[in-house]
């Protein structure tokens, strides 16, 4: 066996830039990969190792023994690509592997084409333009056998054209140079005109060349401000998406930065615009982003800065896409004074946050070390977004762009209107069967009702926008962003968070609605002969762009869904749609008609899918103006089809009241479910995970509801009931009336037995109120974790609960 990277062959390095990566690392990684297993298991599941390999790693007997097995394998049996996937692997799950976390931000120095650059800086673009062409770009790809069969089947069955193109790009970047020029070669074949508009020759290396001299060049300008992304529309004619990664409130043209048309091509400008620095007038450098080296801080914060923004993966293009506030919280703050903080900004991207809070907190703490190892400490991951967020948060900067559009009949505040609704679809549980059309300032008032949403971003907006003008906007802009910051956090719809209520005591609080209905799903099969069949419906001039093509055949194939499910009673319904000339007008009444019925009641289908369903329809005539609304119609018909799939966990849910921990320090965290309910042996059964800051035992209580035959149920049995009594002899005799789940100085867990009167004869032990009282509540357990994390299998059956445990836990 190999001690290390240099016993192995070395020919082809330069032509393997990852494979020598690795080998150069080798010291570095050893000794991080104590833990080897889970990478392990990613390898197996992306088909890089066999079983027998890795039971022959895992037969050496020293953990750096496995790690170097393990990267012989790798340097010598895998190609090129496979060493991609694995270090994408290691990314995974690089919370296994903390030392590495640096080295793999770092990543490997390697050349890339100019296709393949110019790929990766337009793939926004072309996943919102290529609409319908993806399919016979596929097939030409397949043809000329860029794209193998199993390629060209994953492309074919995403469910939208957007995600087509996401994923035909994804696996064009992942072949290199060869294929990124091959779509673009196909591109210009089958549609000249949008060739022409995106400049879709593939690059020569004369390009590449000059662009990287024009980059030199203004990166030698004393003044510096980044400029911000922008995809410039060449024609008029064409609908296109505007994208910029720096805040909304920091604009700057092309004008602006002295670049003019005839200095710089489209080509070089998107090859330009992450890496180009250029001057600008000292008016703009006043609000504008500014580069790292400039920012007025001291030293020492300076460094703090840098450190943070190397934690949490930030970048000068991040824009808007965590969650600030909540490290602002993790760090020990309250959240209305760092809230007050965030507000109070004249920007709302990441990098300004993160700035402005490390500021305050060695302004009023000024302990650097605390404020290293509270970030340290502190998961990224409870601050990612979801994509619904992230795309709102785009098109919230599509708004603050239209103030400086020509276009009077459309109004910057309906894009402001369409993003609140869309927040209280997402936080108010139960919709309105006949949703009413509201505005801006309604929808302010029915989110203000709402205890998911905070009462202090509500009032700010509510002063800002009580009257509708255009000012208003970028006064509004940094509340709005906060709000989808909040609503949209990247996390599974089953977890809790505990809330602190007291000592020992913490609520249990979902962080996402979990609308419960009798829907149970359609068959996989059926959905996909939906979202992937084609329509040729009757055309008119409503519908001559191809960004209003695409948005009438989502409206096709969302109506053709819902007779579908309406079908389910008779099934006459999308037969007779297959062969429908239906124009835009007809689509959306039709729409509007079925989701009227009953069979689309909110006890029978979820309303927040439901809501999106008429959002998609009632702003259809801002398209033409924000052509990047279509981004946000195409993931409400991805959300459809997740949410057409069959799953228990449609129609049931364990439902987590609160938890008391018995441990003066631990603190609870929160749980999660690991897998969806399953339905067996008559019953429904999910596994949750606990967890917790020390291990130290806790008692849960939790009910579950549901639907069983279209009939709404609840279930709380066994019962249970906290018994508080001052008298010693008093609370004996209870532990002998019932199933004692725990015991702590004055109280006493216990639960009801079948057919069981517990409450009654607990009654009788109190002579007076002096003496004790009685809690009655849900389903209890008593969770004894053998470490900080721990899962239990929660069981509904014959009408009671029951629980036992899956992995490192006792359950009582």
């Amino acid at each position: 066996m190999a001690d290390g990277p240099h016993s192995l062959k070395s020919s082809g390095e330069n032509n393997e830039p990852l494979k020598t990566f690795i080998k150069k690392s080798w010291d570095c990684i050893v000794p991080a990969l104590y833990n080897i297993e889970p990478l392990l298991d990613h390898l197996i599941a992306n088909n890089l190792l066999q079983v027998n390999d890795r039971s022959e790693i895992l037969a050496e007997k020293t953990p750096q023994q496995k790690a170097r097995k393990l990267l012989e394998i790798v340097y010598c049996q895998l190609d090129e690509r496979s060493t991609f996937v694995f270090i994408d692997c290691l990314k995974k799950c690089q919370h296994q592997y903390p030392r590495l976390k640096e080295w793999l931000m770092e990543g490997p120095d390697i050349h890339r084409g100019p296709s393949e650059q110019k790929l990766r800086k337009q793939s926004h673009e072309l996943c919102n333009r290529l609409g319908s062409l993806v399919t016979p770009i596929s097939m030409k790809l397949f043809s000329r056998e860029l794209l193998n069969p199993h390629e060209l089947e994953l492309i074919q069955n995403e469910v939208t054209t957007y995600s087509q193109c996401q994923k035909l790009v994804a696996v064009c970047l992942g072949k290199g140079e060869k294929a990124c020029s091959s779509l673009y070669k196909a591109i210009l074949e089958e549609d000249q005109f949008l060739s022409y508009e995106i400049d879709a020759h593939p690059p020569t290396e004369e390009d590449d060349t000059l662009s990287w001299q024009f980059q030199q060049a203004n990166k030698e300008q004393t003044s510096l401000s980044q400029v911000p992304k922008s995809i410039l529309c060449s024609s008029p004619d064409c609908a296109r998406a505007v994208e910029e990664t720096w805040p909304v409130l920091n604009r700057m043209s092309l004008e602006d930065s002295g670049i003019s048309g005839s200095m710089v091509s489209n080509t070089e400008f998107l090859n330009l615009r992450e890496e180009t620095y250029v001057s600008m007038p000292e008016s703009k450098q006043e609000t504008g982003p500014q580069n790292l080296q400039s920012l007025p801080v001291e030293e020492n914060q300076q460094a703090l800065l840098h450190e943070a923004m190397q934690l949490f993966q930030i970048d000068a293009s991040s824009g808007m896409s965590l969650n600030i506030c909540k490290l602002g919280v993790a760090l020990g703050l309250p959240r209305d004074t760092v809230m007050n903080y965030l507000l109070a900004l004249e920007t709302a991207d990441d990098l300004s946050q993160l700035r402005a809070l490390i500021d305050w907190f060695m302004e009023n703490i000024g302990d650097s070390e605390r404020l290293k190892l509270r970030m340290r400490m502190c998961d990224r991951k409870r601050m990612e977004l979801s994509q619904r967020g992230k795309l709102l948060l785009e098109l919230l900067q599509q708004a603050c762009q239209m103030q400086y559009s020509e276009e009077e009949d459309m109004h910057p505040a309906v894009i402001v209107q369409f993003i609140l609704r869309d927040c209280l679809t997402e936080v108010q549980e139960e919709l309105p069967f006949q949703q009413p059309n509201l505005g801006l300032v309604d929808c302010l008032q029915e989110l203000q009702k709402n205890s998911r949403v905070d009462p202090l971003i509500v009032q700010e907006l509510q002063e800002i926008w009580n009257e509708i003008e255009l000012s208003n906007l970028q006064q509004s802009v940094i509340s709005v962003a906060q709000l989808v910051r909040d609503t949209f956090p990247l996390v599974h719809p089953s977890e809790h968070e505990g809330m602190f209520l007291s000592k020992r005591q913490y609520k249990c609080y979902q962080r996402s609605v979990q609308r419960v209905t009798a829907f149970k799903g359609l068959p996989v099969t059926a959905v996909r002969r939906v979202f992937t069949s084609k329509h040729s419906a009757a055309r008119t001039a409503e519908f001559s762009d191809s960004v209003c093509r695409q948005y009438e055949d989502l409206c096709f194939k969302i109506l053709k869904v819902l007779y579908r499910i309406k079908g389910q009673h008779s099934a006459n319904h999308g037969t007779n749609l297959d062969n429908a000339q239906l124009s835009g007008h007809d689509l959306a009444n039709a729409i509007h008609n079925v989701l009227s019925e009953p069979e689309f009641a909110c006890s029978l289908f979820d309303s927040g899918v439901r809501s999106r369903i008429l959002t998609l329809l009632d702003y259809k005539s801002i398209l033409v103006h924000v052509p990047y609304l279509l981004t946000l119609h195409c993931n409400t018909t991805s959300l459809l089809a997740d949410y057409l799939k069959r799953s228990e966990s449609h129609s049931f849910q364990f439902c987590f009241e609160d938890i008391h921990i018995f441990h003066d320090v631990a603190a609870f965290h929160n749980l999660y479910s690991i897998k969806d309910p399953v339905a067996i042996d008559n019953g429904i059964e999910e596994v949750f995970r606990f967890r917790v800051s020390e291990q130290a035992s806790f008692v849960v209580r939790l009910y579950c509801r549901g639907y069983i035959d279209r009939k709404a149920f609840k279930c709380q049995e066994p019962a249970s009931y906290l018994f508080h009594s001052t008298q010693e002899s008093i609370l004996r005799e209870a532990q002998d009336l019932g199933t004692v789940i725990a015991v702590e100085r004055q109280c006493v867990w216990l639960r009801r037995n079948v057919e069981e009167d517990l409450k009654a004869r607990l009654e009788k032990l109190l002579p007076d109120s002096q003496s004790g009282y009685i809690e009655e509540g849900s389903c209890c357990f008593l969770i004894k974790p053998l470490s900080t994390e721990c899962d239990v299998r929660f069981i509904f059956k014959d009408n009671a609960i029951s629980a036992k445990a899956e992995r490192d836990a006792d359950v009582l």
